[in-house]
């Protein structure tokens, strides 16, 4: 959360806030206009999910205050995550058998942003938010790899060129964050070899905008009032082949598929205060109607 002050004459104040989740590493953002925000984050928040629960926040601080409501406030995040290898409840057996084959290397990450073979990342530049999500491709452990590998370091990757300011915002910039962040990728010494899905968002704090890009099966939906008013389009060569990046230089697999960064379907929509905003792999659209969704976000109570 990020601090603004203004001039002691006004006397109206606002606290705008953006707060999001990740739901077995499925972001999940709302903006509210509450002084309520730190009871809402955590009353009503996170009782959607069970599990072990990280907070991130931008400051110590929860105040945005404003000269009056004719103006157009800022919006930030405050983050949330949780989730869960879908191998933990078999993770004796998965041992087992990582043992048995000599060839499979099952690197278990210690990051942060790694929930089995999915991974996020969330961050702040200049202009927005960014959150990301991406689906490591599980057949990759056919080959002795460890799917996660590829979605961390390219969901590490973008989260680094912002951080370091070497990209802008605008209606173009996720699809060319998704390309340069691909490329890091390609040009590691270490060879990463893997793929996986990728959906990002940046929410535009001034202009309140969201700018979006996905490439496969991944994607995102904006709620507003219980009514889904805005998502992505799922991307598939035939069925269970979504669009994916990939690093497979000396693999021969004709399943293999590796496409462009060029090729992710990018948005742009204004949001408004109380809109939800819900980013997540496949493992959410897949086994979650969008009925049971709106169900859970009604769930949240905001005074």
């Amino acid at each position: 959360v990020f601090n603004y002050r203004c001039p002691k004459f006004f006397q109206n104040k606002f606290i705008l806030i953006m707060q999001s989740l990740s739901l077995y590493a499925r972001l999940f953002a709302r903006v509210i206009s509450s002084t309520e925000a730190e009871n809402i984050l955590f009353n009503g928040l996170l009782r959607l999910s069970s599990s072990s629960v990280h907070v991130t926040q931008s400051s110590n601080s929860l105040a945005i205050t404003c000269p009056s409501t004719a103006i157009k406030h800022a919006v930030h995040l405050i983050t949330v995550s949780s989730g869960y290898s879908s191998h933990d409840n078999n993770e004796h057996e998965y041992i087992t058998q990582t043992k048995r084959k000599n060839s499979l290397i099952e690197q278990q990450s210690n990051s942060s942003n790694v929930y089995g073979d999915d991974a996020f990342f969330v961050t702040r530049h200049r202009l927005g938010d960014f959150l990301g999500v991406a689906d490591g491709v599980g057949g990759w452990r056919e080959h002795g790899i460890d799917p996660s590998l590829f979605s961390r370091s390219l969901m590490d990757a973008c989260k680094s060129l912002i951080d370091n300011k070497l990209i802008d915002l605008n209606p173009l910039t996720l699809k060319e964050l998704l390309s340069k962040g691909y490329k890091k990728l390609l040009e590691d010494k270490q060879c990463i070899i893997g793929s996986s899905t990728a959906c990002i968002v940046a929410l535009h704090n001034e202009e309140r905008i969201l700018h979006t890009a996905n490439l496969g099966d991944s994607g995102f939906v904006v709620i507003r009032r219980s009514t889904i008013v805005h998502r992505s389009q799922e991307q598939q060569h035939y069925f269970n082949s979504p669009f994916q990046l990939a690093i497979h230089p000396t693999i021969k697999d004709p399943r293999l598929i590796a496409d462009s960064p060029d090729l992710a379907s990018v948005t742009s929509f204004h949001v408004e205060e109380n809109d939800f905003i819900v980013i997540a792999t496949d493992g959410l659209w897949d086994n979650l109607p969008d009925t049971t969704i709106l169900e859970e976000i009604k769930q949240i109570k905001v005074s």
